[in-house]
């Protein structure tokens, strides 16, 4: 039987739990099952034995990004819903894994969260409370964050076997490759901000030239860098608000 836009919507918004049930021996097999329960119970309605046999096919071990793990979930439906042989659905299983965890890993957590967490650091630097620009740091990251979820999913659904040739110069892996200048960029900005904040609030006297030196150095450094430039992001929005506290109490 063929699945209902609920049946959908209930596997979409269990993919957001896919991490729950992690551990060492399925991996996040048993969180993919758990997603991937509302399509198979419309599609062996009034099939209990296929039915079973289906969920312990899906609780196998399985690891991929968690966002594009929703991908997974609904190719792995379309194949079960196209009767497919339950030998090809574990192949591409496998095959599935290195795809989804290369991709995910290199937009979301190399590129794209990397840049909100700049743009947060900014919107304090330039004034924004502390509260504001943690907001602006998880709305701008969970509007992605949410987006690539939908994509992955209607994109499986749709695909289906072909997900994988589909997933291979996605706009997600296109756009991992032209956003690193804007992270890039961004942490140097960051980096001059901040060391102004730091000669402010020590009250010294630094030649603008000088701050504009730092700046330089960090954005080559993120550029030779660019994944420990994302973590440099991470420790300067954590940084960024002990200094205000600081300054405000020493003042």
């Amino acid at each position: 039987m063929k699945p209902l836009r609920s049946d959908h919507f209930a596997a979409w918004s269990r993919t957001f739990a896919v991490q729950g049930s992690w551990n060492y021996t399925t991996m996040v097999g048993t969180g993919v099952a758990y997603a991937l329960l509302p399509l198979l119970r419309r599609i062996y309605a009034g099939d209990p034995v296929r039915l079973r046999e289906s969920v312990e096919r899906s609780m196998r071990p399985f690891n991929g990004h968690p966002y594009l793990c929703a991908m997974a979930v609904a190719a792995l439906g379309r194949l079960e819903q196209d009767e497919v042989d339950p030998a090809t659905i574990d192949k591409f299983r496998l095959a599935l894994r290195g795809p989804l965890g290369t991709v995910g890993d290199r937009a979301v957590w190399g590129q794209w969260r990397p840049v909100c967490a700049l743009v947060g650091i900014m919107a304090f630097l330039l004034g924004a409370s502390p509260g504001w620009s943690v907001a602006g740091f998880l709305v701008l990251y969970n509007v992605g964050h949410i987006a690539v979820r939908a994509w992955a999913y209607i994109t499986g659904w749709q695909a289906g076997l072909e997900v994988g040739r589909l997933l291979n110069g996605a706009w997600l892996e296109r756009w991992a490759e032209k956003i690193w200048p804007l992270n890039i960029l961004l942490t140097g900005a960051v980096t001059l901000l901040l060391a102004a904040a730091v000669v402010e609030q020590a009250a010294l006297s630094l030649a603008p030239a000088a701050l504009l030196g730092i700046g330089v150095v960090g954005a080559l450094l993120a550029f030779r860098f660019p994944r420990q430039g994302g973590r440099l992001a991470t420790v300067l929005l954590v940084i960024a608000p002990l200094l205000w506290l600081v300054g405000g109490l020493v003042g």
